[in-house]
């Protein structure tokens, strides 16, 4: 066991040995683009300085370790992550000043004039990324909770360091596409349960339409035979001259019996002239059924080859009323929609632990973000008697909103308001239900009630950290 252990700890000394000697070849050159999946922990600096290298490293839990190579992911996240971000902010469009390993992490040093930002990386099952800022500020840290728990850096690969990250990103993008496939079939596959359960329900619908001629019938035995039928009857027993055998009729007991045969007649016009639109709509989920089947048996044999393949599949399944995650969408270098995403009406900013901050571009934006995007439970925040932003904190049902979190929110919401540069500022917020616009008002203008004020003391700090982590 001991001869085991130290033949590990040798081989993990020998890489990184071997890395380190391989990554200082990487000073003096531009970090020009960065990639993440975070589906599978592979992050991927390209850098440029005479030719383009690609510095890949696995965080786990699916892909782990160190490389370099030549080509990135391909399976990504669409939006920005807080990592991500502050990667483009601090990292990005530098030139790397120096490289070391201690303790089985990697330390990238970038910057120039007596800047100097720090990307810190720990490789393994269980490794982690931290961004830290030319003053020493941490930055962004992934995951958000690697804080909190030991790490557990993996050396000792044994394939070719200057070809590794290949191998790396090649098996990021396997399990990355594996799983956006198992998502999205998943949701097709919903998607065609639920149009399957309205037809079920429309062919019931339709089956009580047997009982048009019945209806009609009782009507008639009524006009026939209602006479004879005591004023105040709740029931009657009809005889049906066709079959001879008696029909049991339920009767409005404060209208005679006669005048209630119109009551079945109109009845069974309902249900004729709605067979028309019900076989139409049975029609209809009989068609998107059959689409929803025929997309994911395309969506089974997909392969992460065409980005723009995926992407027509991802916008069918949407149209046919899948609910697919936007955070949760694979993107794909050759993607159109990767390139020119759609304009949305909010920026989302991220705090520390990663949670989702909206915050509306402009008073028509401010609109939408609160009447079409916000749930009734979500919390909305303004600056108090102030012009800005709308801002909005996607909650659970029935989920109170964390303290820091709440400051977050409220920072924002005063940074994006006439109170910019104030070092104090009022800030409003309630749950959305409490939010109504009222009609006619100006772009923006909404009324509310069941207020809650906080007075925040405006952080510089934890401004520039919630700037950082912008998506568009």
């Amino acid at each position: 066991m001991n001869d085991e252990l130290d033949r590990r700890a040798a081989l993990a000394r020998s890489d990184q040995e071997t890395a380190a000697e391989a990554l200082s070849s990487l000073v003096g050159a531009r970090v020009d683009r960065v990639y993440f999946c975070e589906a599978t922990g592979l992050l991927s600096l390209s850098t440029y300085d005479r030719a383009r290298r690609v510095l890949s490293v696995g965080l786990g839990p699916v892909v782990w370790g160190i490389g370099l190579g030549e080509s990135v992911v391909r399976i990504r996240d669409d939006a920005s992550r807080p990592l991500v971000a502050a990667l483009r902010a601090h990292i990005v469009d530098h030139r790397i000043r120096s490289t070391s390993i201690e303790d089985g992490t990697l330390w990238i040093v970038v910057g120039g004039e007596g800047a100097f930002s720090r990307l810190a990386l720990s490789p393994g099952r269980r490794g982690a990324a931290v961004v830290y800022a030319a003053d020493g500020r941490l930055i962004a840290r992934f995951p958000a909770n690697s804080a909190d728990k030991e790490l557990e850096s993996e050396w000792g690969d044994p394939r070719p360091f200057e070809t590794r990250g290949d191998a790396l990103v090649a098996l990021s993008d396997k399990r990355g596409f594996e799983r956006a496939k198992a998502q999205l079939s998943k949701a097709v596959r919903a998607a065609q349960s639920s149009v399957d359960r309205r037809a079920d329900a429309v062919r019931g619908d339709l089956a009580r339409l047997g009982s048009v001629e019945a209806l009609q019938k009782i009507g008639q035995l009524l006009l026939a035979q209602g006479s004879k039928i005591p004023r105040g009857s709740a029931r009657a027993t009809l005889d049906d001259w066709e079959t001879g055998e008696p029909i049991e009729v339920k009767l409005d007991p404060s209208k005679p019996a006669k005048s209630q045969a119109e009551t079945f007649f109109s009845k069974a016009r309902r249900y004729q002239r709605g067979e028309v639109v019900m076989r139409k709509r049975l029609a209809e989920c009989e068609a998107k059924s059959s689409s929803l089947a025929d997309l994911a048996a395309r969506v089974t044999a997909a392969t992460p080859e065409n980005g723009s393949e995926w992407t027509a599949l991802v916008a069918e399944a949407r149209s046919l009323g899948a609910k697919v995650s936007d955070e949760e969408r694979p993107s794909s270098s050759s993607s159109k929609s990767a390139r020119e995403p759609k304009r949305r009406a909010f920026h989302v900013f991220r705090d520390e632990r990663g949670r989702r901050i909206l915050v509306g571009r402009g008073g028509a934006d401010n609109d939408a973000l609160t009447t079409e995007v916000a749930r009734p439970h979500d919390l909305w925040l303004h600056a108090k008697e102030r012009t800005g932003a709308h801002v909005v904190v996607p909650l659970d049902k029935g989920q109170s909103c964390p303290s820091e979190t709440l400051i977050d929110a409220a920072t924002l919401a005063a940074h994006f308001s006439d109170a910019r540069g104030e070092g104090v500022c009022e800030v409003t917020h309630v749950q959305r239900r409490y939010v109504r616009k009222p009609k006619g008002s100006a772009p923006g203008a909404v009324t509310y009630d069941h207020e809650k004020v906080l007075v925040l003391r405006v952080e510089p700090d934890r401004v520039e950290r919630l700037l950082a982590t912008r998506e568009e």
